[in-house]
């Protein structure tokens, strides 16, 4: 019969059931599918269980006599011995309150001392509660017969929420160090790699430490039946099962399905399915495990902060050679996803083709299949300006000015001085204003160093938007001549 059946029939709560089997008292065959199957011995036996735990029989005395070291006989005298001592001192109690209500106590004159010697019993029940002598009722299996859970909703899911953002942001911290803008990275292909990380990296810390981050700031806490660690495989399974219980392997539709599962059997008090096996307990909630959680998630925040805003910087800092502006250059690029058709600067500062990977480029430039030149200012051996500059006659295609060159010059020439503030967000807004320059015919001050555009052109109209000159259809002469300098303050 399945759990369920068992349940129906013998009228133990399953939870109870998993405990008992926990404690090696139940042990049920299982299916090829992992199910349990349970025998018409197992309900016998939960029987005796059930009636012995309610008669007051410890657990372990029921295991030593499932185990055959032990007679029922001698555990039930020594449980009678115990009830009668129970019974005597019911009885001490029914004694005391008889004097004190013959004497006529008050509360205000009580005095007791005396009534004190002569009581060695319980506490008498507290306002609200049923008084001992009300009607008997069965005595219930005690609550420590089950495995705790937890059905608290929010701290799971705050308990998860934390754990995949610190995972996310230990990803993206990782890969700025390594050069690869986490900006760039494709929604959905972090979310896999983050769900494939925790595949392997929570089952690891259950296993070692019984927790996660997120389960430990919310005190929450995972170990196997006995009170023991899970094994490794034994919270790899877990974590595969609330993979597809839980979260319906992202599947759109279905995971808002077995969220809703998830949320209802907590609501009923019931284990989820990767946890029935699972001793998960919950310490009380305190303030300072919520100032512990915000703590995380800032701390986590900067930590990413303090890589991005590292990683944008370029390598070389200070006063650059040409050769050190070109790397800053290739590397600046690279990391925003630019891509000069192919194209890097060489250790000269000119533009050379990089190794050929396969991919085709399509020229869509008016001056033609290279980019246009940089002109460099140099003093000793330190470059203090930029230039790109070029001119055009009677050409009807369109031409476009290099912004995008441009601003990955800033970023490889003035970032790398001194006055570039180190957080990123402190230069996003100047480099914001770069996108709202007049590239027609406008300056910038920016990090100590002016970027300045000029246009000059006939028979053209300059796109505010494309940065492209258009060739007007009714002037025959067209000219166009332009001139981007990035220059160092002096």
């Amino acid at each position: 019969m399945t759990s369920k059946e068992m349940e129906a029939r013998s009228g133990v709560a399953r939870a109870n059931i998993r405990y008992y089997e926990a404690e090696g008292l139940l042990c049920p065959a299982r299916a090829k599918n992992g199910y349990r199957e349970y025998s018409e011995d197992d309900l016998a036996a939960l029987e005796k269980i059930k009636l012995l735990r309610r008669l007051g029989v410890t657990i372990e005395e029921l295991k030593a006599l499932t185990a055959g070291r032990a007679e029922l006989s001698a555990v039930l005298d020594r449980r009678l011995a115990e009830l009668g001592g129970e019974r005597e001192t019911l009885g001490r109690v029914e004694r005391v309150c008889g004097d004190l209500k013959s004497a006529g106590a008050t509360f205000a004159g009580l005095e007791p001392g005396k009534y004190l010697e002569a009581l060695d019993a319980p506490s008498l029940p507290s306002d609200g509660q049923e008084v001992w002598w009300s009607q008997a009722r069965p005595a219930p299996l005690p609550e420590a017969d089950a495995l705790p859970i937890c059905t608290s909703i929010p701290r799971r899911l705050f308990a998860r929420v934390l754990d995949e953002f610190l995972m996310v942001m230990t990803l993206m911290t990782a890969m700025a160090l390594t050069g690869h803008n986490p900006g760039l990275a494709s929604g959905t292909l972090l979310g896999l790699a983050v769900q494939g990380l925790l595949l392997f990296v929570e089952p690891l810390l259950i296993h070692l430490w019984g927790t996660t981050p997120g389960k430990a700031l919310l005190g929450l806490r995972l170990m196997g039946a006995g009170g023991q660690k899970l094994t490794y495989a034994e919270a790899f399974t877990r974590h595969l099962l609330l993979l597809w219980y839980g979260l319906g392997l992202g599947i759109p539709i279905w995971n808002l399905v077995r969220m809703y599962q998830c949320a209802k059997r907590c609501k009923e008090g019931e284990p989820q399915p990767w946890d029935t096996d699972v001793a998960y307990t919950a310490s009380e909630f305190r303030f300072r495990r919520l100032v512990g959680y915000l703590l995380a998630v800032g701390g986590a925040i900067l930590a990413a902060e303090i890589a991005n805003s590292y990683a944008q910087l370029p390598p070389n800092r200070g006063d650059l050679t040409v050769a050190e502006f070109a790397e800053n250059f290739n590397r600046q690029a690279a990391y925003m996803g630019v891509d000069f058709t192919g194209q890097e600067l060489n250790e000269r500062g000119d533009w050379a083709d990089k190794p050929f990977d396969g991919t085709a480029y399509g020229v869509f430039s008016g001056w033609g299949v290279k980019n246009l030149p940089f002109t460099y200012t140099v003093e000793g051996s330190r470059v203090t300006a930029v230039t790109i500059s070029a001119k055009a006659e009677n050409r009807d295609g369109y031409l476009d000015l290099p912004v995008e060159q441009a601003v990955t010059a800033v970023t490889a020439l003035l970032w790398a001085g001194k006055e570039t503030p180190f957080w990123s967000f402190a230069r996003k807004e100047q480099t914001m204003a770069l996108t709202e320059l007049d590239w027609a015919d406008g300056s910038l001050d920016l990090f100590g160093g002016t970027v300045t555009s000029h246009v000059e052109m006939e028979g053209y109209v300059l796109s505010d938007s494309m940065y492209i000159a258009i060739p007007r259809d009714d002037r025959a002469e067209k000219r166009l001549a332009f001139s981007i300098t990035i220059a160092l303050d002096n």
